[in-house]
């Protein structure tokens, strides 16, 4: 059950309390509003049960984007404990979001990662 691209995308987000966590899920909603063909999985990585992918499918027919809000890489560190090995990694914080306390992420931020995930996605 493949598509034209002969893969599947999975994006796995970071699911941290502070501002720069809950931008990377933002940006992730953002990016899948502006372009509904660009990915076939959003996957917030949170808790410490195991990431599934549906059954049937092949870790090797996926191509999986992660997006995490700070260094901690909390959402590179789960999809690799569940196997999943990310073919591109953006770090909030890198893309200029400046991580503080438990405040709703601004739209500017938001932005800078949806932006930054996007040019990654269309490598």
């Amino acid at each position: 059950m493949m598509n034209e691209r002969e893969y599947l995308t999975v994006l796995i987000t970071c699911s941290g309390l502070s501002n720069a966590g809950k931008c990377t899920t933002q940006a992730a909603l953002m990016l899948r509003q502006r372009n509904p063909d660009l990915d076939d999985y959003h996957i917030v990585a949170s808790g410490t049960e195991s990431m599934t992918v549906l059954e049937g499918i092949e870790r090797e027919s996926l191509k999986v984007f992660v997006i995490d809000g700070c260094e901690d890489f909390c959402g590179r560190k789960k999809a690799e404990r569940c196997g999943f090995i990310p073919d591109f990694h953006v770090v909030a914080t890198a893309c200029g979001v400046i991580k503080f306390g438990m405040d709703k992420p601004i739209f500017r931020d938001i932005e800078a990662v949806c932006r930054a995930t996007e040019k990654e996605m269309r490598r």
